[in-house]
């Protein structure tokens, strides 16, 4: 939309109102308040006027110039609309997607700028559930958005592999032998199910029996001792873990640049956080070693525990100066649970005090709950709702669905319908907020989900191999209704990247990528393809490969692959 409100802001400068911005303009959200608005509150406070006589003022001087973008102008209220003529805001639409070719909807504003995007975060020895499935699919959208602006944005993953919960499942794996000597010789499927009961007994136990208790206790100081009796298991296990989550990375399409470990930065995190107690930054308290968030207007927090270990809040100092050696970014991203969020502001503190020159640059990204509508997961349990068994469950579904339909690599094109309508099932919704998936609602092919807007595109290609791709733009003298509507919201997509970029929320994309398909299924509907006569067929078939362009790019910026045929 910012080349057609351009067009409007030099219209007002024109006839004298110079005050008026870009960030001015708003789209109406009720039909009848024409195609673009300007409020003008704000610009009759500045020049000390009354809204509504503003707006008067403006509609008169614009309805006595000549501008061919508008037809028409009103002041209503404090408002003033403008009613743009079809033919004009077509040719200018689709001549900036057209020369523009696949960077339209990119922007430049993050060009020289680095930044990790750190997500994921499987810890080893534990399942990978749908939490780790939003975590994962959020990520990977927020690292391509940030890209498609102009940011150097990489993709790192930090992995908890020692640790209470490695403790658990070794104890549990020796609770196991047997049973473990027979996996070995079993699929990375059943071995990494192994791991998931043995974690699962050794977290339950540890509960209710305090002999347990302390022997688990002393798995957790052999871990971080690296004693010997246990590193064969250890290194073992760690292994499969990570053949794991690797063999899922791929399946949803997420590569990372760098793998980082807790226990890599744990040694040098519990060295750092000693090295600046005698300059305040952390203090003793009751055997271990603290910040006081308490004197900044935060939480006090464990860095070095009683027993001389480092605590998470202690490995993340380790782990601030580790990318910041490898990477130098200018901002690093952590996308968390936002049960996380009071933990990173006390990190952030220590962070920023231990190294001055990092301060302001770590961020966090929390995002809310997801679950099945039976509720919250436990992995300590063993009741939890695994990432693969979503995405099994969808393509079953998926598969029902696409029972008689004939095609090329038909499974390959399940198993991309099947990743994007759990993606967007996952996008759709702003980062923060709580998800409850709903698998039948995930597959529709009418309502709002990945399969429809997959379904638009594969429509559309179909149009487009039967009538060719258009070589140009042509507007014809008449330009119908819902022919301006999918003009205007094609419009849009620049500014809706912008957004969404900024905000750091996918949900901005996939929300527009609904009501883009949408407003197609209405066009095309009202105004077909093959009956026009030449220019208006050529002009509809522009139309419509634009949708497509914008929607194939915007369904990249959400992780969603790509179908020809559904």
């Amino acid at each position: 939309m910012k080349i057609i409100i351009d067009q409007l802001v030099l219209l007002c400068h024109d006839v004298g109102f110079t005050q008026v911005g870009v960030d001015d303009f708003v789209i109406p959200k009720i039909a009848g308040q024409g195609d673009i608005s300007l409020p003008c509150f704000e610009l009759a406070k500045k020049a000390g006027k009354n809204p509504a006589e503003l707006a008067r003022d403006i509609e008169s001087s614009i309805a006595s110039s000549t501008h061919e973008l508008v037809e028409r102008v009103e002041a209503v209220g404090p408002y003033v609309n403008f009613y743009l003529n079809p033919q004009a805001t077509a040719a200018l639409v689709l001549g900036d997607v057209y020369t523009s070719g696949s960077a339209y909807g990119t922007h430049t504003f993050g060009a020289d700028k680095k930044v990790l995007v750190e997500f994921a975060h499987p810890n080893t020895h534990k399942a990978f559930h749908i939490g780790h499935l939003r975590n994962i699919t959020t990520g990977e959208s927020i690292l391509r958005l940030l890209n498609n602006v102009g940011y150097r944005a990489t993709a790192v993953n930090y992995q908890g592999d020692v640790g209470m919960h490695i403790a658990k499942a070794l104890w549990g794996i020796t609770q196991l032998h047997e049973e473990f000597e027979t996996i070995k010789e079993k699929s990375l499927a059943e071995r990494v199910s192994f791991l998931g009961r043995a974690y699962a007994l050794g977290g339950t136990t540890f509960e209710e029996n305090e002999s347990v208790q302390k022997e688990i206790i002393g798995y957790n100081e052999k871990i971080y001792t690296y004693d010997e009796s246990i590193a064969e298991l250890y290194t073992l296990t760690r292994q499969w873990s990570l053949e794991y989550f690797d063999s899922i990375y791929a399946r949803v399409g997420t590569r990372f640049e760098r793998l980082f470990f807790e226990s890599e930065v744990a040694e040098r995190g519990k060295e750092l956080v000693l090295n600046n107690i005698d300059n305040g930054i952390f203090e003793h308290s009751d055997g271990a070693v603290i910040f006081a968030g308490s004197k900044v207007g935060l939480h006090d927090r464990v860095f070095i525990n009683s027993k001389g270990f480092p605590t998470y809040e202690g490995k993340e100092i380790g782990l601030a100066e580790l990318q910041n050696k490898e990477f130098a970014p200018d901002e690093v991203i952590h996308i968390t649970g936002r049960e996380q969020s009071d933990y990173f502001k006390v990190v952030f503190a220590a962070i920023d005090r231990v190294f001055p020159e990092l301060a302001g640059k770590e961020r966090h990204i929390p995002y809310g709950w997801v679950a099945l509508k039976h509720g919250k997961m436990s992995s300590r349990t063993g009741n939890v709702v695994l990432g693969e068994w979503l995405l099994d469950e969808v393509e079953k579904t998926i598969a029902e669905v696409m029972v008689d339909r004939e095609m090329d690599d038909k499974e390959q094109t399940i198993r991309s319908v099947a990743l994007g309508a759990v993606k967007y099932a996952m996008l759709k919704t702003g980062v923060n907020n709580d998800i409850s998936f709903d698998i039948n609602e995930s597959v529709s092919t009418t309502g709002d989900s990945g399969v429809y807007i997959l379904y638009t595109v594969a429509r559309i290609k179909s149009i487009l191999r039967k009538m060719g791709v258009s070589t140009g733009v042509v507007v014809p003298s008449v330009v119908e209704a819902q022919e301006h509507q999918l003009s205007l919201m094609l419009a849009q997509y620049p500014q809706v990247t912008e957004r969404a970029a900024m905000s750091h929320d996918p949900s901005e994309v996939a929300k527009y990528l609904f009501g883009l398909s949408q407003t197609f299924s209405s066009f095309y509907d009202a105004c077909p393809v093959s009956q026009a006569t030449d220019d208006v067929q050529q002009f509809r078939v522009t139309l419509i490969d634009a949708t497509r362009q914008v929607l194939e790019h915007g369904l990249d910026l959400l992780g969603i692959p790509r179908v020809e045929k559904m």
